[in-house]
C-alpha cells in the first residue's frame, strides 16, 4: 500500500508540475500577486465555504448509505474519510484511489468487507446521478461555446495519450510476476459472492437511502461549481453565479474523465480556457493554479495528513 502511494504521489507531481511549467511560461505575469492582494475577501471566504459543503454533502452521502447497512461512526470522522478519499482520488488514475480509501476508512469502523464494498459501490452510482441529470445543459453548453469546449476536450485527449503511453512505458519497465494462490482465490469469489447478495438487498430495500444519496451527490457538485463561481467573482464581481457555473461543466466533465491522477493536468490547463471569458490574460495562469489548489490541492494534502495519521494508529494498534 506504501508503495502505490509513493508511486502515485509521484505520478501526479510529474503531471502537475508539467502543466505548471506550461502555465508559468505562457500565462503566468507578477501582476497577479498584486490583484490577489486586492481580491473582494467575501467571496474568496465563499468560495472556501463551499468547498467545506462539498466535503459536507460527501459526508453525508456516505453517511446515508453507511447506516442503511447498519454500519455506524460519528458524523465528524465523516470529514476524515471524504479529504482522505480526495487524497486517494488526487494520487491514482481516473480518481480509483477515492473508492478504495473509503474501503479502508470504513472497514476500520467495524464494517464487514463485503458490506463495505456494497455502500462504496452505492456510494459511485449514486455519485453519477448529477452527471446525468447535468448532461442535457452541458451538451448545451457546448452547441452554444464550441471553442472553449473543443479546447477543454483537445487538452483532455492530449492527457489521455500521454497518460497511455506513460502507463505502457511503465508496464514494459516492471514486469511483476502474479503469484497464484488458491486460498486467496477462494477467500475472494466467497466475499464477491456476499457482495452480490448485499448489494441486491441494499438496492431492494433501501431506495429511500439511495434517493437521498442521490441529492447529496448533486448538491456536492453544484457546491463544487459555486466555489470556482466564487473565485472568479473575487476578481471580477460582473459576471452572473449561473453564467460562472456553467462555464465549469465541460471542464468537470473532463476531470472526472481523466484518467490522469486526481485529472492532474487536464484541470490546470483546461482552466485556462474555461474562465478566459472573466478574467484578464495576466491573472490566467494564477487564477488557474489557485482554483486548482483550493478545489483539489488543499483537501487532498489534509486527506494525506489525515491518512498518515490513520495508518500510524493502525500500525501501533496491530
Amino acid at each position: 500500500m506504501h508503495r502505490s502511494i509513493f508511486y502515485g504521489i509521484l505520478l501526479t507531481l510529474l503531471f502537475v508540475l508539467g502543466s505548471l511549467i506550461y502555465i508559468l511560461k505562457k500565462f503566468f505575469t507578477k501582476d497577479f500577486f498584486l490583484v490577489l492582494l486586492q481580491v473582494d475577501k467575501k467571496y474568496l471566504l465563499l468560495s472556501l465555504l463551499s468547498m467545506f459543503l462539498y466535503h459536507t454533502f460527501d459526508n453525508l452521502r456516505l453517511f446515508i448509505l453507511s447506516r442503511a447497512m447498519n454500519l455506524s461512526y460519528p458524523f465528524l470522522y465523516g470529514y476524515v474519510v471524504s479529504f482522505i478519499n480526495t487524497f486517494g482520488a488526487t494520487i491514482t488514475p481516473a480518481h480509483m484511489g477515492g473508492e478504495f480509501m473509503s474501503v479502508y476508512t470504513l472497514s476500520r469502523k467495524g464494517g464487514k468487507l463485503h458490506k463495505v464494498m456494497s455502500i462504496v459501490t452505492m456510494k459511485t452510482l449514486t455519485g453519477t446521478a448529477f452527471f446525468l441529470l447535468a448532461l442535457p445543459y452541458a451538451l448545451y453548453h457546448l452547441y452554444r461555446n464550441p471553442t472553449q469546449s473543443l479546447r477543454i476536450l483537445f487538452i483532455l485527449a492530449f492527457f489521455f495519450l500521454l497518460f497511455l503511453i506513460l502507463y505502457i512505458l511503465l508496464r514494459f519497465i516492471s514486469k511483476r510476476k502474479v503469484e497464484d494462490g488458491s486460498s486467496l482465490k477462494h477467500r475472494i469469489k466467497y466475499t464477491f459472492r456476499r457482495y452480490l447478495v448485499v448489494s441486491r438487498i441494499f438496492l431492494r430495500d433501501k431506495k429511500g437511502s439511495i434517493l437521498f444519496a442521490c441529492v447529496s451527490s448533486v448538491l456536492l457538485y453544484l457546491s463544487f461549481l459555486a466555489s470556482g463561481a466564487f473565485l472568479v467573482k473575487s476578481f471580477n464581481p460582473e459576471p452572473t453565479m449561473l453564467v460562472l457555473m456553467e462555464h465549469q461543466l465541460m471542464l468537470l466533465y473532463a476531470i472526472f474523465i481523466s484518467p490522469t491522477p486526481g485529472g492532474s493536468g487536464v484541470g490546470e490547463v483546461g482552466a485556462l480556457y474555461a474562465f478566459d471569458t472573466f478574467l484578464e490574460f495576466s491573472l490566467l495562469g494564477g487564477f488557474s493554479l489557485l482554483w486548482r489548489f483550493i478545489t483539489q490541492y488543499a483537501s487532498a494534502l489534509l486527506g494525506g495528513l489525515f491518512l498518515t495519521l490513520l495508518l500510524i494508529k493502525d500500525s501501533r494498534r496491530l
